[in-house]
């Protein structure tokens, strides 16, 4: 599935704290998108979480939620937008979905 396909948008921490939208992988902290697992589930219908991964080398703050974990961005936008390492929502310790994939080339795995 496209990554495009899960209304992402490209975020960083403004200086209130609070996450703000922006155009550009350049000028962004992270991304936020639907999980792909639980908008197949539920058929691309309203109900389906949000992901917000943070990148690698963006002066995000070592405290900010989700973490710790960072991920190498690499793309101009959303269709050619590649992360690695994989990004695992699997936690036993976690009630959820337990999302595993990847996003390759604006291609979500």
């Amino acid at each position: 599935m496209k990554l495009t396909d899960l209304e992402p948008q490209f975020k960083r921490i403004a200086s209130s704290g609070h996450y703000e939208n922006v155009a550009t992988p350049a000028e962004a902290q992270g991304i936020r998108f639907l999980c792909p697992k639980c908008f197949v589930k539920n058929g691309g219908n309203v109900g389906t979480h949000l992901i917000l991964i943070w990148f690698r080398d963006r002066s995000v703050p070592a405290d900010a939620l989700p973490g710790p974990g960072r991920w190498i961005a690499t793309g101009t936008g959303y269709a050619d937008l590649t992360m690695s390492p994989s990004i695992n929502l699997e936690n036993p310790d976690h009630v959820g979905c337990q999302w595993h994939g990847f996003v390759t080339n604006g291609e979500v795995e």
